[in-house]
């Protein structure tokens, strides 16, 4: 299955949810359904998950999507841990896994071989995981995830390489500001105080 096909769908169940993405495929192809300021892409390798556990326990009342990698996931394979015994129930996990780095010449992952993250993730305590490999199997899933009060992992099987989609329109610095902005305004928070 193509991770885009993925995205798509996504981009049709998707309302207010926070979305924090990984760098490379993730970040531009999910930027391609629509940039919205609930997104905030390319976080660092193995950051996606723990960024977005952080924002799931600090903002109970939001759903919370991460749009990690296998090879982002399997840096900070410990972030499992935390979700599992902090158990976030808005918290919704979706690895596109495609066994593979994509970004430095597709040099595989372990998940090429014997490891497996939803595997990994039920050992850590959490216990809405799930394994697909097509596309309507992956819509029916995550609609059941979504539908969960609980932390939920996804594992998405898909190919290696990365789709034609036009450039992204912002930059990691503004994304940020503007992310932040909105979560302040749409939560009635200050996180960054005005600038003197």
């Amino acid at each position: 299955m193509r991770r885009l096909r993925c995205m798509e769908m996504l981009a049709r169940l998707v309302t207010d949810e926070l979305v924090v993405t990984s760098v490379g495929g993730n970040m531009v192809e999910w930027h391609a359904q629509g940039d919205r300021p609930q997104n905030l892409y390319g976080v660092f390798m193995g950051g996606v998950t723990p960024m977005a556990l952080g924002l799931a326990l600090a903002l109970p009342r939001r759903r919370v999507l991460a749009f990690d990698g296998d090879g982002s996931l399997l840096l900070n394979l410990g972030a499992l841990c935390s979700v599992g015994e902090l158990q976030p129930p808005n918290l919704k996990i979706i690895v596109f896994d495609n066994a593979a780095y994509d970004s430095p010449c597709g040099l595989p992952t372990v998940t090429a071989g014997r490891t497996d993250l939803a595997a990994a993730a039920r050992a850590c305590g959490i216990d809405d995981v799930a394994t697909v490999r097509d596309v309507d199997a992956f819509a029916s899933t995550l609609r059941a995830m979504f539908a969960t009060a609980a932390p939920s992992l996804l594992v998405a099987k898909v190919e290696k390489g990365n789709e034609d989609v036009p450039v992204m329109t912002v930059d990691k610095t503004e994304n940020k500001y503007r992310f932040v902005r909105h979560i302040e305004a749409s939560e009635k928070l200050t996180i960054l105080p005005p600038a003197y």
